[in-house]
């Protein structure tokens, strides 16, 4: 099977285009994690001294007194 010159070519060019789209996503991909890291807050503290429901530093999260645990409807 011959394969036409054209097509040689555009095989051989294609290489390193994805080479080089791939690099560039994966910059990309760097960039918007650094920037969802930069984004987000830091932790204010573990989850031994706050609330992991309503983040309340007085109580733990199963503690009774959180406004968000559940209640029984009477």
């Amino acid at each position: 099977m011959a394969v036409p010159r054209r097509r040689l070519l555009a095989a051989g060019l294609a290489v390193p285009v994805m080479l080089i789209l791939g690099r560039g996503a994966a910059l990309v991909g760097e960039a918007v994690t650094g920037a969802v890291r930069a984004a987000r807050p830091t932790a204010t503290g573990t989850s031994a001294t706050r609330c992991a429901q309503c983040g309340a530093p007085d109580h733990t999260m199963l503690d009774p007194r959180c406004p968000l645990a559940p209640r029984v409807l009477a």
